[in-house]
């Protein structure tokens, strides 16, 4: 099965008005990207809601499945958020296969920038 891209995906679609038209880019290393959440994806006043940390990681990490040539769905996903990520900040997000087992791709990813890491991500995802 070969999923279809259509840009109206929340996290990357570049057609999506209420996404987050992430600008990723990948390699058979993996995926990156920097972000700015805005403002209006705020969970307390000034940080960026969990939902929206979550939802950066899980993306990041099906892209580098795909920087593999492989199409995946996350299946499982554990985050651990270990500061406050402001908004209205530049965080680099990456991720990165790990492991590979029958049907599952593992995979890594975290949102960082020079001084903090602000969250980490494992995952196990579907191979299509």
């Amino acid at each position: 099965m070969r999923l279809q891209r259509d840009n109206l995906c929340f996290a990357c679609g570049k057609d999506n008005p209420r996404g987050l038209k992430m600008d990723i880019e990948i390699d058979s290393e993996g995926a990156r990207c920097e972000y700015v959440v805005p403002a209006e994806l705020q969970g307390w006043q000034g940080f960026a809601h969990g939902g929206i940390i979550s939802t950066l990681l899980d993306e990041i990490m099906v892209w580098a499945a795909a920087g593999r040539d492989a199409d995946a769905v996350t299946a499982e996903m554990r985050v651990r958020f270990k500061n406050p990520l402001p908004t209205n900040h530049a965080v680099k997000v990456e991720g990165r296969i790990t492991g590979e087992r029958k049907r599952l791709i593992i995979a890594q990813a975290k949102a960082f920038d020079d001084h903090k890491v602000y969250a980490e991500a494992t995952a196990k995802l579907f191979k299509l």
